[in-house]
């Protein structure tokens, strides 16, 4: 299959999402392997309120301090944001025994926009979420590892199983963002694991779709390649989440790392602490 049939392949895979955005009158921008749909400003307020809910919970959980709720905790708090232990090298904020609670709060939330805005009717798995600190170089960010993501790339070369990704701006330097590309060649081991994203863009090559809508839920296929733009930046926060298509019958390889991390439907409290199997934040990362 050519290049361009293989991406228009995968662009259908998205028209069922289009036909019900359409019926429930969302606003939407389709651009071949990614889609932008508008989510009301009661939504992107209340997931504000949540996320930072859950950092103020990391904070108090680590150091004992009880601060006061803000909207712009990114910059009122930014010291003791940086300061916590529980941020991987890539930014995810990960859940902990202490913050759980606000994290299922966040990811309760997810559920219900995956059905509000139709996603459900085109995936079969939702990952759980992740809440991402991007931070710079200005705030040590290492940009030489092999799977750094402001290299360009897609997820399924650092072994995630998802068919797309959504990812939603929270809050922040809007400048700190993320730019999407088509490859210009493409075939069916683009999207197995790769060594590193280095020697995979040198493969397939890319050609620049678009940087980031903020005021939008962003859905793009692991055909989309995309990297964050943090260079001399300041924070951002984000929301990001894969999932799996109905559509695509390929078996699915889950690691390790994925394989209780996608699940088919809405859960409860105790199933998504399972799976979690969360640690203390003051145990070592």
């Amino acid at each position: 299959m050519q290049d361009i049939e293989l991406l228009n392949e995968r662009a259908k895979l998205y028209k069922p999402l289009y036909n019900d955005l359409e019926i429930k009158n969302i606003k939407y921008n389709e651009n071949l392997i990614l889609c932008e749909i508008f989510i009301n400003k009661r939504d992107q307020l209340h997931i504000k309120k949540l996320v930072n809910k859950y950092i103020l919970d990391s904070i108090k959980a680590f150091n004992g301090k009880k601060l006061k709720f803000s909207l712009s905790i990114i910059k009122k708090y930014k010291k003791y944001i940086l300061d916590l232990p529980n941020i991987t090298p890539n930014g995810v904020i990960v859940p902990k025994k202490e913050n759980f609670k606000s994290y299922f709060e966040i990811q309760n939330f997810v559920f219900n926009l995956v059905s509000k805005y139709c996603i459900n009717k085109i995936s079969d798995k939702i990952e759980l979420c992740e809440v991402r600190l991007m931070r710079s170089n200005k705030y040590n960010y290492n940009a030489k590892r092999s799977y750094a993501s402001s290299k360009i790339h897609s997820d399924t070369w650092s072994g995630n199983p998802c068919d797309s990704k959504i990812a939603i701006f929270i809050d922040g330097d809007k400048k700190n963002t993320i730019n999407f590309f088509k490859p210009k060649k493409i075939n069916k081991s683009f999207f197995y694991k790769k060594k590193n994203y280095d020697t995979a863009i040198k493969k397939y090559g890319f050609k620049k779709l678009k940087s980031f809508n903020h005021k939008c839920l962003t859905i793009f296929d692991q055909a989309c390649l995309h990297k964050t733009m943090n260079k001399d930046r300041g924070l951002r926060l984000s929301l990001d989440f894969g999932i799996t298509l109905k559509s695509v019958k390929d078996k699915k390889i889950y690691s390790k790392r994925y394989k209780d991390r996608f699940v088919k439907k809405k859960l409860g409290m105790s199933h998504v602490k399972k799976l979690l199997n969360l640690k203390s934040i003051h145990e070592k990362f």
